[in-house]
């Protein structure tokens, strides 16, 4: 199955879609800050990245465009109890492949998973 990185800073947000991820057989690590999290893209390959948007320290859009920028490949899920129309449109533009507002139905969020990583696996084949 795929590697996934969640960064959240809300660590129950994060133990949440961790196990969640873990269930459906993925192999996930976690991060609670955006400087930690471009660490850990810099340094492994991820598949997918689940990344809120407000973080403590730099915001989630800036971590987006930062990871794409040193890995392009990356597909990335924005999550946010705090996405505006404008918030999504960024998101996207910066290369986002789905923006999912939270609180959300975990079925939504494995569904979103689901799709991009087998588009992925068929852009692949």
């Amino acid at each position: 199955m795929a590697k996934i990185l969640v960064v959240d800073n809300n660590l129950d947000m994060c133990q949440i879609i961790s196990d969640i991820l873990k269930e459906g057989g993925h192999t996930v690590n976690v991060s609670y800050n955006g400087e930690d999290a471009l660490r850990k893209i810099k340094k492994d390959h991820y598949d997918l990245i689940v990344l809120d948007y407000r973080l403590g320290g730099i915001s989630g859009l800036v971590v987006l465009k930062k990871a794409l920028q040193m890995r392009p490949s990356l597909k990335i899920i924005m999550i946010s109890a705090f996405g505006s129309d404008s918030t999504k449109t960024k998101a996207r533009e910066l290369g986002a492949v789905d923006f999912i507002d939270k609180p959300f139905d975990i079925k939504m969020l494995t569904q979103s998973v689901q799709d991009i990583l087998t588009r992925n696996t068929a852009e692949k084949e």
